[in-house]
């Protein structure tokens, strides 16, 4: 079984092309968190000390109802919306979805076919990337973005999530990517992707150097969303206030939909 893939970068890729790409999404980063305005839970949170905005959809935390992350202030969301499909941050998107594909690809299609049946039954959703089939991208925008041992719960426990690095700084002097669990540390540069479970595996970044940058681009589903999917597009307490027995039996297995 495999457990997390070290992408690194695209093969054949490697050097000033690819250097090209990690630069450009970085450069785009740093002007949009230029145009931007971020209340205090934007600036600090149980992942670190940093700026960080987030896009696509979701559900659980409150939501009655599949919908759309919220971004704060017009301006704002034209400005996040702005990054998300610049040309590097999108040939991302689309580099590590194909490593999703690669090295699990049973999950990875339950992933796209979950977000097409989504997107089709709730036609408002809101993707982040024609090339991604994960539902939301959070961007931590820095300046140094680097994160305390921790378990993102409310993804997908079943599947992984995408975290790529970027910035100005030196990754042999920090930005080490942490799997607890696993006992691994990660020399983890600019430009280079990692897949893992979120939900079940703790993980950290080792801090950077104070006169450095660095940023992060994940990609992830809420497990709630693939529920919703196999509740027959309703929660857990609507299914099982009217589910029969074959239904929940179905529904334990993944077959109801």
């Amino acid at each position: 079984m495999i457990t997390a893939v070290l992408a690194g970068v695209p093969n054949g890729a490697e050097g000033p092309e690819w250097d090209g790409v990690s630069e450009g999404a970085a450069e785009a980063i740093a002007q949009g968190v230029s145009k931007m305005t971020f209340s205090a839970k934007n600036l600090e949170s149980r992942r670190g000390k940093f700026a960080s905005c987030s896009a696509g959809y979701s559900f659980g935390g409150g939501r009655e109802t599949v919908g759309n992350v919220r971004i704060e202030g017009k301006k704002n969301r034209e400005v996040f919306e702005g990054i998300l499909k610049n040309e590097n941050v999108e040939r991302i998107a689309g580099f590590t979805n194909n490593m999703f594909n690669t090295f699990a690809h049973k999950p990875y299609m339950e992933y796209k076919e979950t977000a097409e049946a989504l997107q089709a039954h709730h036609p408002h959703l809101r993707p982040t990337s024609p090339k991604t089939v994960f539902a939301a991208t959070t961007i931590n925008m820095g300046p140094r973005s680097f994160s305390p041992p921790h378990v993102d719960k409310g993804n997908n426990a079943g599947g992984w999530c995408v975290v790529t690095a970027l910035g100005p700084f030196n990754p042999d002097k920090g930005g080490h990517f942490v799997l607890w669990d696993l006992k691994l540390a990660v020399r983890f540069p600019p430009g280079a992707s990692i897949l893992f479970p979120s939900a079940l595996v703790t993980h950290s970044n080792i801090p950077i150097l104070e006169d450095e940058k660095r940023y992060s681009i994940i990609q992830y589903s809420a497990g709630a969303l693939f529920r919703w999917r196999y509740n027959g597009f309703k929660s857990d307490k609507a299914f099982l206030a009217s589910a029969t027995q074959d239904q929940l039996a179905k529904q334990t297995c993944g077959l109801l939909y």
